[in-house]
């Protein structure tokens, strides 16, 4: 009796090792959104704001554009996997506060969205305007993407004699 019981029990364990395995995935992604979002707010805060709509060279965007981009592309990247259509909004304005307030709701919304992704939703593949990619992809893709442009506005703080805030993973 005691053997049966414990064949059971490891049964399953063994059989619920991928749900444990996509929800140590999922509090690792929204572990690092918030650690993203963050220290995102940690560049765009350094920025003075008389400073936001510098540009290193004349086609670039401005500091401003760049730290909105990078928010405003997380709904387009997450749309895919709630089958609606992305309604990033806009910050107020361009000013420091606006951006800022925009940042952290974009994100928020974000890490709201992947805390509630099913373990087969991060492994279904959807079609994007980015091309075929699972659940999964299309977060760390946001993640990428949040990476590129923060680095960007961090050579923007440093043309401006700022150092920017040390890296957080």
């Amino acid at each position: 009796m005691a053997s049966r019981f414990i064949t059971t029990l490891a049964c399953i364990a063994v059989a619920s090792i991928p749900a444990f395995a996509q929800a140590d995935v999922k509090a690792a992604l929204v572990k690092h959104l918030k650690t993203s979002r963050d220290f995102t707010l940690k560049v765009a805060e350094q920025m003075p704001e008389a400073d936001y709509a510098f540009k290193l060279t004349p086609p670039q965007m401005s500091f401003a554009e760049q730290i909105v981009h990078l928010a405003e592309e997380q709904a387009g990247l997450l749309a895919p996997l709630s089958a609606g259509k992305p309604n990033p909004g806009r910050p107020a304005s361009m000013s420091k506060k606006d951006v800022t307030a925009y940042v952290r709701q974009a994100f928020d919304k974000s890490i709201d969205t992947v805390s509630k992704l099913t373990p087969e939703q991060l492994s279904k593949t959807y079609n994007s305007g980015e091309g075929s990619m699972t659940g999964l992809e299309l977060v760390m893709f946001l993640m990428d993407h949040t990476t590129h442009h923060r680095a960007s506005a961090e050579m923007y703080l440093r043309a401006k004699g700022i150092t920017p805030a040390e890296y957080q993973y």
